[in-house]
């Protein structure tokens, strides 16, 4: 594959997932106060922060994404929000029937998105980005090859002198 078609790729991840988060983020925004009693029913403690810190953090990371700014920490704070309202809301093994199907799904729905994420963490945003043309990664020229350099030869090591008895030290040889 191409360097065009690699990062034309990365691109159109970017957005993707960018748009899994946007849309349900501007109606926890909306409501941030229901989104954090629901995260209160579920257990979760210090709701109203929580709540806060997702919907922040699903707001301001897709943009991020989406420019390809901070590939790491973008992908940190959405794996952790992910994680959260996953684990609260999407919990289908104590639920029957469909309503326990129709959790599962969202739970691995949820599980999709968090591999895309993952991939992105790894794999960063690709020269199509904020980051490929602060670092100047799309107008780079291929590398000159090295020179090859010749093999090194041992150089010779000097033999070590012999060592010669000394009278004194030689009792065996005196006492014969």
């Amino acid at each position: 594959m191409n360097a065009a078609t690699t990062n034309g790729i990365l691109l159109l991840g970017r957005l993707l997932l960018a748009f899994c988060f946007l849309p349900p983020a501007i109606g926890r925004l909306a409501n941030i106060s229901g989104f954090a009693a629901a995260l209160a029913m579920k257990g979760i403690p210090y709701a109203d922060i929580v709540a806060t810190s997702i919907a922040v953090a699903e707001i301001v990371a897709p943009l991020a994404l989406i420019l390809g700014l901070a590939p790491r920490t973008s992908a940190s704070a959405l794996i952790v929000a992910l994680a959260v309202t996953t684990g609260a809301f999407h919990r289908f093994w104590e639920y029957g029937g469909l309503n326990r199907q129709a959790e599962q799904a969202l739970f691995l729905a949820n599980l999709g998105i968090l591999s895309g994420l993952l991939f992105y963490l790894i794999t960063g945003p690709g020269a199509w980005s904020w980051q490929g043309w602060w670092r100047g990664m799309g107008n780079r020229k291929p590398a000159k090859k090295k020179r090859q350099s010749r093999p090194r030869t041992a150089k010779p090591r000097p033999k070590p002198a012999p060592v010669q008895p000394q009278d004194d030290e030689d009792e065996f040889a005196n006492a014969a």
